[in-house]
């Protein structure tokens, strides 16, 4: 005599599925998670290049901004020099561009300054009363800037020339400025007198 067929799974087998479809699901969450965290990452990572490279920018935008007049067009009276040192920068500038230190046009004098704020190196800007962190610079580096007038000798000390008389009353004035922090920063840009009209005078007698 035949016994009756048996339908549906016992207690064992439903208990086997249900664990076999937990350590599924288990693998498949903590796949997401590393997949979210690393995604996250990601996108920091970018986001901080990103923002290294625009303040970069907005660094090589204020030197090229720098008020440079030649030597012999200068007023002792309402010129004040360039002033550098490895961990300032003091110009008058009109600049090219807003950038995160200030907007387009005069600015009257402007500082970059080499700091320290929470253990690390920041590269602060301050036009007028305004201060701002131009970006942070890399950590366990000297950060210093320095100076050059040929883009061969550098110096960690320079003052513009003061009024001198010259041969040649239109000869332009060029700065070179490098902010190095190590082998992962170093930049360099070059500001210069440009045309004489960013800086002839109606009272010039030449």
């Amino acid at each position: 005599m035949q016994s009756a067929r048996r339908s549906g799974f016992s207690l064992i087998e439903a208990l086997v599925v249900l664990a076999i479809g937990g350590m599924a699901l288990a693998v498949i969450f903590s796949i997401g998670v590393k997949a979210g965290d690393t995604g996250f990452a990601l996108g920091r990572r970018a986001m901080s290049v990103a923002d290294a490279d625009v303040a970069q920018m907005d660094f090589r935008s204020l030197v090229r901004s720098l008020s440079l007049r030649p030597p012999n067009t200068i007023d002792p009276d309402s010129d004040r020099p360039v002033i550098g040192s490895a961990k300032k920068l003091e110009a008058d500038v009109v600049t090219e561009r807003a950038t995160a230190c200030a907007p387009n046009g005069w600015q009257g004098r402007l500082t970059l300054s080499i700091d320290v704020a929470e253990g690390r190196q920041v590269l602060n800007c301050q036009a007028g009363e305004r201060i701002v962190a131009l970006m942070t610079l890399p950590a366990g580096q000297d950060a210093t800037l320095a100076y050059s007038t040929d883009l061969m000798n550098w110096v960690s000390q320079y003052e513009s020339p003061p009024q001198m008389m010259t041969i040649d009353h239109f000869k332009h004035q060029k700065l070179w400025v490098r902010l190095k922090a190590g082998p992962r920063l170093d930049v360099i840009e070059v500001g210069y007198s440009g045309a004489p009209m960013l800086w002839i005078r109606s009272s010039a007698d030449f």
